[in-house]
């Protein structure tokens, strides 16, 4: 026996202890520490531009080609597709239960087939990007702006940027450093339209001239027996200059006496109208968001950046100011910090109880045992390659209100044995033998418990499933710290308070009247066993007839200093249009107190600045989002319902969305209709009557449409007579157009490692509006000096008409997404409740072919129950293993299950109580309230089993059995609710029903204990009786044969 040779070998103790330490902080030390876990990158975006096409062909000719090649794939999940004006984005998920090397295997096979069709999509259509990383989670964003009153342009910040990129991604353990709001900057050639026209030429002639003059392929190499030289044409573009002196080409064999100076302004400057813009506290900056290697601890990398940060400010150009927008590091330290001084005040607790109870010796064990298992659980957990963040931390302080049961049973056992007189060793022998069965079952019957939660997948199984492998690790590593280091110790520290005067800070307090009162109240039980049994089960019933009273939620929001904005304009608008709004948005938040940064991302996405935050925006002219930081968490859920109705009041231009951050796995919206059906036409009109029916809804702030209502658009009506006899096609025409509003690429110019395109185009001026864009000018087929050109208004005229609406695709399907927005704090599935009450008693019409489901929270949450609920088959068979091996009894084994199911009713009840919302989280807590209560129950029912009168069914014997026990059982109960105690009164949003569910729960439990299993074990009739009768009539019967 192991506690025997610590107890006989103190040196062999003392090494053992000094070991653990050590390599348990070595560990510590070792593993990554971030603030919340990581999410899989099981979805990737493929993202395909194909300019002025509507959304019906780029469905048929880019989404569609493009969907049934991903679909082929056996590991792809669900494909949901957007067809957009002129851009198609599709979103994969991958199989939740590949690996990571997997996954990165699935994203390379799938690369090669967005490769292979791209060769077969239509003209015109932008190479594919495919994109595996959206969600990113950066440690640091570093603003790179002007000072205050300085003004620079648009190409030194992008320099100054890209030159602070490339030394940030030095510092070591720096996996990538992304620029967001970078400038693109390009050599632009804005051409006259009527010298243009006077020259007979189009835009795509001025493209092909500066092309062909821009000479960069190697003209071969000079070889001889001696020598090898490479030959080179010089001409290539060195500068704007040498664009400017470009002669003009007609075609392949002619050159006019023309500059492109002549007919053209060549400047270099920022790509017209710019693609993205990024504002920090009001002035134009770029983004630089930095992430850190995967294992490592985000407070040394974040020490480390910002000395590397102190050393570039002091040697950047004058005039710049580069700042930390965010930093991972802080919330990290002070996440972890507040976690682990609600573990001390749980420890403080805890030993105090036991203090009390037990006495001080026994309270210094179970006090000792609680670091000895932490850092035991380190090694395990480095080994494992699981990090430091909330969640596992969570699973530490899920596994301090469980992990002392099994030191407290096997201390108060040996403290029982000294008391009748016992030799120590003999004393911390029986104590290890009586209890080695009860605590491995406990024990094995909590971690079952867990194991669901442990194999989860997906986003759910990445958040919860560090949690629930901690907990796991934690109880295994207790069992053997209790049965070996705890019980050694126990018999060495505990003789000296039985022998000494007794006094209750000795061996624990004593209550004669209280035990003899709890005696009665046994005796009682035991003796009207069906009266007991039905007045302790009715606690649990109501607690289940409860449950339709608690609100189902999700996951709970999160008590954080941060929250931002989603800004999004009628599809029609231009990226200055959202800049403007933008600015008046910035002011106002600046303006308010209780803020004291803001940040925006105009055009695309800005960097994640959370694990669930999605960076899946790109050129979005009429988008933005704001990053904002407060001054007082605690009142940023205020701050945010407050904005929202000032900005809906002061701003009806567009839908602005004032955000909080919540915690868990990525929810696009909170509430969620998805309709599905084949007419786009069709499922506008139902997502209408749909995004109505959730507007009447009380606490809905927006709603919004994936079809969402048509945007203008300028459409040309060409007479196809008139274009016959000028000798055109409407291709032609509209490519012409094309040239002369968006321009074409014609050679680039090399700047140190940059390129910078050339594009002509048409000078601005000429094409402000629908009526100016009639006055462009068609070139005619003809010579070269006698141009021929009509203007377009000669061949057709322009109509303003409603454009296409976006066509949706789920797994071929085509689908319309109604989201709504609620107020911050209301809870989603209130609102669901609502709605599905209105649809029940006014259904919407659905014609045939239609149908709709639930998403948003209430999705996402039906989900991760149903993985949960997946492996219960498998765990309840091994449940029922475990028990039936502990008792061999088929009937106790079903008093223990009925144990199990009272302590989730149990753990309702407090839930109930104290209105609670019924949470992911809660539902951990109910999880973890299960091992307090079938511990109590296994070691009553074995203490019966052990003990022949008890077994036999003598009341008395049992009512002693059941006081022996009550100490330690009392105790756990009593520490457990102090370890969470802390957690309950914090106030937060995150861990009150968490620990709720536990503390209340173990609480609750000790009525079944006591008042429940006692006689229900007597209306089963001594099992154990029974079975002793039944082998001695099977000897005699077999004697007498």
């Amino acid at each position: 026996m192991i506690a025997t040779s610590l107890f006989e070998n103190g040196r062999y103790l003392a090494l053992l202890v000094i070991s653990i330490i050590v390599v348990g902080v070595t560990s510590y030390n070792s593993l990554g520490r971030q603030e919340d876990p990581s999410i899989t990158p099981f979805v990737a975006s493929v993202q395909t531009f194909y300019p002025g096409a509507s959304p019906a062909r780029v469905e048929s000719l880019v989404t569609k080609p493009l969907e049934d090649a991903l679909r082929e794939h056996p590991d792809v999940q669900e494909i949901d597709s957007s067809s957009i004006n002129g851009v198609s984005t599709i979103v994969i998920e991958a199989d939740y239960y590949l690996s990571r090397p997997d996954i990165k295997r699935v994203w390379s096979e799938l690369r090669g087939k967005v490769d292979r069709v791209t060769a077969d999509l239509p003209e015109g259509t932008t190479q594919p990007i495919f994109d595996d990383d959206l969600f990113t989670t950066f440690v640091k964003i570093i603003a790179i702006s002007a000072d205050e009153g300085v003004d620079i342009s648009p190409s030194l910040l992008r320099r100054e940027a890209l030159r602070f990129a490339d030394a940030a991604r030095k510092v070591p353990q720096t996996r990538r450093v992304k620029p967001y709001g970078l400038p693109d900057e390009e050599i632009n050639v804005e051409i006259n339209g009527t010298a243009l026209s006077t020259l007979g030429l189009s835009v795509d002639d001025i493209a092909r001239t500066l092309a062909l003059s821009d000479s960069r392929t190697p003209a071969g190499k000079l070889a001889s027996p001696t020598t090898a030289l490479t030959i080179d044409v010089a001409g290539d573009f060195g500068d704007a200059q040498a664009v400017r002196d470009t002669f003009i080409k007609a075609d392949f064999d002619s050159v006019t006496g023309i500059r492109i100076s002549d007919v053209a302004t060549v400047t270099k400057s920022e790509t017209e109208p710019p693609l993205r813009l990024a504002l920090s506290n009001g002035r134009r900056s770029v983004f630089l968001a930095v992430e850190m290697k995967e294992g490592y601890q985000v407070d040394k990398y974040s020490k480390q950046f910002d000395a590397f940060l102190e050393d570039y400010r002091a040697n950047a150009a004058d005039g710049l100011t580069i700042e930390t927008t965010y930093d991972q590091s802080g919330y990290t330290e002070a996440r972890l910090a507040g976690v682990a001084k609600n573990i001390i005040a749980g420890v403080l607790i805890v030993v105090a109880v036991l203090f009390v109870t037990l006495g001080w010796r026994a309270a210094l064990i179970v006090a000792l045992s609680l670091p000895l298992c932490t850092l035991l659980s380190m090694v395990v957990l480095n080994y494992l390659d699981v990090p430091i963040h909330q969640l596992s931390m969570t699973g530490l302080v899920v596994a301090l209100g469980l992990l002392v049961d099994g030191s407290i049973v096997v201390t108060d056992e040996i403290r029982k044995h000294l008391l009748e007189g016992d030799e120590a060793i003999e004393a911390m022998q029986k104590a290890v033998k009586r209890m080695t069965v009860p605590l491995v079952s406990a024990t094995a019957t909590t971690v079952l418990a867990f194991t669901p939660m442990a194999i989860l997948q997906g986003p759910s199984g990445d958040f919860l499933g560090s949690l629930a492998t901690c907990v796991i690790v934690m109880l295994v590593m207790s069992l053997v710290l209790a049965l070996s280091v705890t019980a050694a110790l126990g018999g060495r520290l505990l003789p000296g308070a039985m022998t000494e005067r007794p006094a209750w800070w000795r061996s624990g307090i004593v209550l004669p009247r209280a035990r003899e009162r709890f005696a009665a109240s046994i005796d009682w039980s035991l003796k009207y066993p069906l009266a007991s049994v039905l007045l302790a089960a009715s606690v649990p019933l109501l607690g289940f007839a409860s449950v339709s009273t608690l609100t189902a939620q999700f996951f709970p929001g999160t008590d954080r200093d941060q929250m931002y904005l989603r800004v999004e304009m009628p599809r029609s608008a231009g990226i200055e249009a959202t800049l403007e709004l933008v600015r008046q948005l910035d002011d106002d938040l600046r303006a308010e107190p209780l803020i004291r940064r803001v940040d925006w991302s105009v055009g695309e996405s800005p960097p994640a600045f959370y694990y669930n935050l999605r960076s899946n925006k790109r050129n979005a002219p009429s988008w933005a989002e704001g990053m904002v930081l407060t001054r007082d968490e605690n009142q940023t859920n205020a701050l945010i319902r407050r904005l929202q109705k000032n900005f809906d009041r002061k701003y009806p231009q567009a839908q602005i969305l004032v955000l909080g951050i919540d915690q868990g796995p990525p929810v696009d919206a909170p509430l969620e209709v998805v309709l599905y059906g084949p007419n786009t036409h069709t499922l506008r009109v139902l997502g209408e009557q749909f995004r109505q029916r959730l507007q009447e809804l009380p606490d809905i702030t927006h709603t919004k449409l994936s079809i969402s209502p048509a945007a203008p658009k300028v459409e040309f009506q060409l007479d196809e007579e008139k274009l016959r006899r000028l000798g055109l096609e409407r291709t032609q025409v509209a490519g012409l157009v094309d040239g002369y509003l968006r321009g074409r690429f014609g050679g680039a110019v090399i700047e140190d490692t940059e390129q910078l395109r050339v594009r002509a185009k048409l000078e601005r001026e000429a094409w402000q509006d629908s009526d100016e864009l009639l006055n462009l000018q068609i070139p005619l087929p003809g010579q070269l000096g006698q141009p021929r050109f009509v203007p377009l208004s000669a061949v057709g005229e322009v109509n303003i008409v409603p454009d296409d609406a976006p066509i949706g695709r789920r797994d071929g399907e085509r689908i319309n997404q109604v989201q709504a927005f609620l107020t911050r704090g209301v809870l989603p599935e209130e609102a669901l409740k609502l709605l599905r009450q209105s649809l029940k008693e006014n259904p919407i019409a659905l014609p045939d072919g239609y149908r709709y489901s639930f998403g948003g929270d209430s999705g996402e949450r039906e989900g991760v129950v149903n993985d949960l609920i997946g492996p219960v088959g498998l765990v309840m068979s091994l449940l029922l293993a475990t028990i039936m091996l502990t008792f061999n009894s088929w009937r106790l084994t079903a008093l223990a299950f009925g144990v199990v199911i009272c302590a989730f009713g149990l753990s309702f009840l407090a839930l109930a109580l104290f209105r609670y919302p019924l949470g992911i989280m809660a539902l951990v807590g109910v999880v973890g309230s299960i091992g307090v209560a079938i511990n109590a129950c296994i070691i009553i029912l074995t203490s019966f089993q052990q003990s022949p009168a008890a077994a036999s069914g003598n009341r008395e014997a049992m009512r002693d059995e059941v006081l022996d026990s009550s100490r330690h059982i009392i105790s756990t109960t009593l520490t457990t609710f102090g370890g969470f105690l802390p957690l309950i009164l914090e106030g937060s949003q995150f861990w009150p029903p968490f620990a709720m569910a536990i503390a209340g729960g173990v609480l609750l439990s000790t009525i079944i204990s006591f008042y429940l299993v006692p006689p229900a074990y007597v209306l089963l009739g001594a099992p154990q009786d029974n079975r002793i009768e039944r082998a001695q009539l099977k000897a005699a019967r077999g004697a007498l044969a």
